[in-house]
């Protein structure tokens, strides 16, 4: 059985939101063909959630344009308006890690990075100031929760060094935290809130700053 044709079970709104999904589908595959939903495990999660606004929104990701598309539809389910995301993240995280991580010698890793709906990673590198032949590596993780449920959504910071060119959580002779973790008022597995696009900034321009000051130093 297809992913689009999934019965889902018929419990809380989940029969609703599957039949809000079906409505938004064809809208969706006019902005991308091959549009889908943005949920990591089908059947995990409804398709689709009533906003605060009482709309029905659906989040979608395009496997081809590396995007996402949130589609906001009436209660009677006609196609309200829709808006694109995934690459806002990324081109945001992008200007603001140059900004703040550029005069640390960090650069933007695209290769590596990750602007999908199973994982949201954005990764800067640089070579190793004090270990030869190793990288320095901030990893921002948004969690899939940006996908899947309304807001608040949540950002990580993975510190990383290690040889080669991606980040090896787990290799021997490296070294990883979380940002959390290191901070004066230590939080091991802290993550940062934010709720619409001006607080993700926010939390960006917070995250690496704190970055530049307590995680660069636990690198060396």
């Amino acid at each position: 059985m297809g992913q689009d044709d999934t019965f889902l079970a018929d419990s809380d709104n989940w029969s609703d939101a599957t039949a809000a999904y079906k409505a938004g589908l064809p809208a969706a595959q006019k902005w991308q063909p091959d549009a889908r939903t943005a949920l990591v495990e089908w059947g995990e999660y409804p398709p689709a959630h009533l906003n605060q606004a009482g709309e029905w929104e659906i989040q979608l990701w395009s496997p081809a344009a590396r995007q996402g598309l949130n589609l906001f539809l009436s209660k009677d389910l006609q196609v309200l308006r829709q808006q694109e995301w995934g690459s806002f993240y990324q081109a945001k995280a992008v200007e603001v890690g140059q900004e703040i991580l550029g005069p640390q010698g960090f650069e933007y890793v695209p290769q590596i990075s990750r602007p999908g709906p199973e994982s949201l990673s954005f990764v800067f590198r640089r070579p190793s100031p004090t270990y030869e032949g190793q990288s320095d590596f901030v990893d921002l993780q948004i969690s899939t929760s940006v996908m899947l449920t309304p807001p608040p959504r949540r950002l990580n910071i993975n510190l990383v060094r290690n040889e080669g060119e991606r980040p090896m959580f787990g290799q021997f002779g490296g070294f990883e935290t979380r940002l959390g973790a290191i901070l004066p008022d230590k939080k091991t597995d802290y993550w940062w809130l934010f709720k619409d696009e001006a607080e993700y900034e926010a939390r960006l321009r917070e995250t690496f700053g704190l970055v530049v000051q307590y995680g660069l130093a636990a690198m060396m």
